[in-house]
């Protein structure tokens, strides 16, 4: 489950993220959700992901990925799209290592503490 947020909006689950970077460290959009796959559910902006089968959210995840990939292009970075994390990719091998790849990347901004833990 997720729902969006403002930034005074009180916490309602324990995943929160910004997201759709305008640069300088801004982000239009934040959301929170009770999992990782919540969070994806939130950028696609489609509740149907957290329950559609594993190739239905796999294929997903690549359509997100090759959006990121163009969008690295066009600030003329080279971005990668894999099923393991490595500097300048995004790891589409599940929920978690994804939302980990795009903060690491910068498309999302995860919280420090969670950004952090492993």
């Amino acid at each position: 489950m997720y729902r969006y947020i403002q930034p005074d909006s009180s916490v309602g689950a324990p995943l929160r993220m910004l997201f759709q970077p305008a640069g300088d460290g801004i982000f239009f959009r934040a959301c929170e959700a009770d999992s990782w796959r919540g969070l994806v559910a939130a950028l696609l902006d489609d509740p149907d992901y957290e329950t559609a089968d594993v190739k239905a959210r796999l294929v997903s995840r690549l359509r997100l990925a090759d959006d990121v990939v163009l969008l690295a292009e066009m600030e003329g970075r080279k971005v990668a799209v894999a099923d393991h994390d490595a500097p300048g990719t995004v790891n589409i091998h599940s929920d978690e290592p994804f939302i980990r790849s795009l903060d690491q990347l910068g498309f999302v901004s995860l919280p420090p503490g969670l950004a952090a833990s492993r």
